[in-house]
């Protein structure tokens, strides 16, 4: 029997990253570069406006204010996109629109805001001014965007491990990178065990009960970037067993739930033990304290071998999902190549007790909110509201240490849950 960080850590160890494959930036959406990238341009690529305004010389604004505007002859107008074609010279102006190439003689930008320039318009200046009085001074470099103040050229954008989203895709798409390499989802079988069970839809008979472990594991691969594929129902003999496990060989790692505990039909161990190894079959937390991590040899394809993972759950659905969010969880972050597989946790206050000293750690669903800036957490939900209606509601959940009690207003280290998009997460 395994502590829970010990088991965590024997799995990270038995698990790594999937390859890598070069992908369209928008396919990417998840996944987990396999490489740093760096930018091959700098950006901007030369010195830009900042506001729209003008661009000038700061030598003629010395002493420039709203009594002594400096007065300027407009020589033209540039635009973003466009290369200047005006150089300003002494005591001229070129108007310049936000993002555009400062011309050649300038070494400042003032904003319209600062100038005679109408500050109601929408749209062009359809006055053409040949003049603009200007309000203020500016130093060299006031408002000016340089090359390379974004990115330089080499430098490091994304890191390794790095996992895409909208802001990475700006980043990237800004250095115009349209695909990149990123650790491919592992693929993940999902078998469920049991004589007795019965997928949803169908009636239930006596003694029945609905396979919904399949569909939380399923359910749970795809929140943790994983692509699950359901294998359905193995029955309680070892030839059903081995046949669903021998099929969830192709896949990168098979998760099994039910017949994983002591009793005459439980032959999940069993059958993987003969297939393969069992590297631990119990860990000393409830609920799910039984749950069996073991590795399968299998062909590679290429003439050699590869080592399948055998994630083998607890069959009641509570003891399932802690499994899942405790033990599986971060085995898939780090085969999709994410730098740390470490649970985010909060530091919250209990607001009632738990007072039995158990002989194992104990895992319970549970609610926590955020109070001016505190966080508060609602431990025993289950004995109120029922076990399946506490897991339907929880939005954390909470380790208690063996032999710990929690008392009404202590402290403890929740882990939040990021299952819903509208679940409270710091």
């Amino acid at each position: 029997m395994k502590s829970y960080d010990d088991a965590v850590k024997t799995i990270l160890e038995h698990v790594g990253p999937m390859e890598a494959e070069e992908k369209l930036l928008l396919k990417c959406i998840g996944q987990a570069t396999s490489e740093d990238i760096h930018a091959g341009i700098d950006l901007p690529a030369a010195d830009i406006s900042g506001p729209d305004g003008y661009a000038l010389r700061s030598a003629d604004l010395k002493g420039a204010d709203r009594d002594n505007p400096a007065v300027l002859r407009v020589i033209g107008t540039v635009r973003a996109g466009h290369v200047p074609r005006t150089s300003v010279r002494a005591g001229c102006a070129v108007r310049i629109m936000t993002g555009s190439v400062i011309p050649k003689g300038a070494d400042c930008v003032v904003r319209f805001e600062d100038t005679d320039e109408p500050g109601d318009k929408n749209g062009p200046n359809r006055a053409n001014p040949k003049e603009v009085r200007v309000y203020v001074a500016a130093a060299a470099g006031a408002n000016i965007r340089p090359a390379g103040g974004t990115v330089r050229k080499g430098a490091l954008v994304v890191p390794k491990g790095t996992v895409i989203g909208p802001m990475q895709v700006s980043a990237l798409a800004s250095i115009g990178k349209t695909q990149i390499r990123v650790i491919r989802r592992p693929v993940i079988a999902v078998i469920a065990t049991g004589d007795e069970l019965v997928n949803p839809g169908r009636p239930l008979p006596p003694a029945k009960v609905y396979n919904c472990n399949s569909a939380a594991i399923a359910a749970l691969v795809v929140h943790y970037g994983g692509e699950p594929v359901v294998l359905g129902v193995a029955r309680d003999n070892e030839s059903s067993l081995s046949a669903k496990i021998q099929k969830g060989l192709t896949a990168d790692a098979i998760i099994t739930s039910g017949g994983v505990s002591k009793g005459d039909y439980d032959l999940v161990r069993l059958v993987v033990g003969e297939m393969g190894q069992v590297i631990f079959s119990r860990v000393k937390m409830a609920p799910g304290a039984a749950v069996a991590f073991g590795l399968i040899e299998t062909s590679r394809g290429d003439g050699g071998n590869r080592s399948v993972p055998v994630f083998a759950l607890s069959g009641p659905p509570t003891g399932c999902l802690v499994n899942l969010e405790t033990l599986v969880r971060p085995a898939l972050l780090k085969m999709r190549g994410l730098v740390s597989t470490e649970h985010p946790s909060v530091d919250a206050v209990s607001l009632n007790e738990f007072s039995r000293k158990l002989s194992m750690s104990v895992a319970k669903w549970t609610h926590l909110t955020q109070v001016e800036g505190e966080y508060l957490v609602t431990l025993n939900r289950a004995e109120k509201d029922g076990m399946l209606s506490s897991m339907a509601t929880a939005n954390s959940l909470t380790i208690i240490p063996e032999g710990s009690t929690i008392k009404e207003g202590e402290r403890i280290a929740v882990l939040p849950l990021d299952w819903r998009s509208n679940q409270l997460h710091p």
